[in-house]
């Protein structure tokens, strides 16, 4: 009578397992997409194999997009750093204005800013010089007040400065 408890209770846990195998196969196959039951039935090897290189696909997806990922970041932390590297030195000189720009050597676009910002509040560039020391490139401009409204006291030059240093400051700040 022993030796039938032993063989029933073996007999169960190998009922166990398979109902739990199939019931784990069941809930593969559900999540493998493209199971066509117009090629008839597979076989189990098949739709493990289907199943296998499912997910080995999905493993490479995965892969590239956080590449992707990576490299958006990388350039989205290169602008900040090169936003982060543009400052502004503003002077009034009689009815000059000096600036000296410092920026990263991806410059063009604030440069370009600037300078039409400068014509916008009533100058004419008269010198623009730059020196480029490794990656970091520094701009002297000068401009010259012209047009009515400007005050001897130097008023408009003061607020031209302050407006380009107001530029400056939002462009790092990335607004």
């Amino acid at each position: 009578m022993a030796d039938n408890f032993i063989h029933y209770s073996t007999s169960t846990k190998t009922d166990r397992k398979i109902i739990e195998m199939k019931t784990l196969f069941s809930t593969l196959h559900s999540l493998v997409p493209n199971q066509s039951s117009a090629e008839g039935e597979m076989t189990l090897p098949v739709q493990l194999e289907n199943a296998t290189n499912y997910i080995k696909q999905l493993k490479e997806n995965v892969e590239k997009l956080k590449e992707k990922r990576e490299k958006l970041m990388g350039s989205r932390e290169g602008e900040i750093k090169a936003r982060l590297l543009v400052q502004v030195e503003a002077h009034q000189v009689g009815s000059s204005l000096e600036f000296l720009l410092t920026t990263g050597s991806d410059y063009h676009l604030v440069l370009s800013q600037i300078l039409q910002l400068l014509q916008e509040n009533g100058t004419q560039i008269v010198h623009i010089n730059h020196s480029t020391i490794i990656d970091r490139v520094f701009h002297k401009i000068v401009a010259q007040m012209v047009g009515e409204g400007m005050s001897s006291e130097g008023v408009d030059g003061e607020r031209i400065c302050e407006t380009v240093k107001k530029f400056v400051s939002q462009y790092k700040n990335g607004k």
